[in-house]
C-alpha cells in the first residue's frame, strides 16, 4: 500500500499542510496544531484515542506525537486507529 503513487502523493501533500510544525510535536504543539486544549490532548492520550509515543529518557516519559500519524489519524476518521492504520503509520516512520 505504501508504494502506491497515489499514497506517496498524499504524503507529499500532507507534508506541505503546515510546514511550520516539526515532525514530532509536544502536547502543547499538538494542541495548537489540532485547535484543542492541552487537557483535551492529555485525555485523548489517557484513553488511547490518539496515536502518540512516550520518550523513555524523560522522567515519566514525555509524550510526543508524530505529525504524519496525527494527519492520517484525522483523515481516517477513526477515533481508535485500526491495526491496519497503525501498521501503515509504523511503515511511514
Amino acid at each position: 500500500m505504501t508504494d502506491e503513487p497515489l499514497f506517496r502523493e498524499l504524503i507529499a501533500k500532507i507534508d506541505q499542510l503546515k510546514p511550520e510544525y516539526p515532525a514530532w510535536l509536544s502536547v502543547k504543539q499538538c494542541a495548537e496544531y489540532l485547535g484543542l486544549s492541552e487537557s483535551t490532548i492529555r485525555k485523548l492520550v489517557t484513553s488511547g484515542d490518539i496515536p502518540f509515543r512516550r520518550l523513555p529518557t524523560a522522567e515519566g516519559g514525555a509524550i510526543r506525537f508524530n505529525r504524519k500519524q496525527i494527519d492520517f489519524w484525522l483523515l481516517s476518521g477513526d477515533i481508535r486507529p485500526t491495526a491496519r492504520a497503525r501498521a501503515t503509520f509504523e511503515a511511514l516512520l
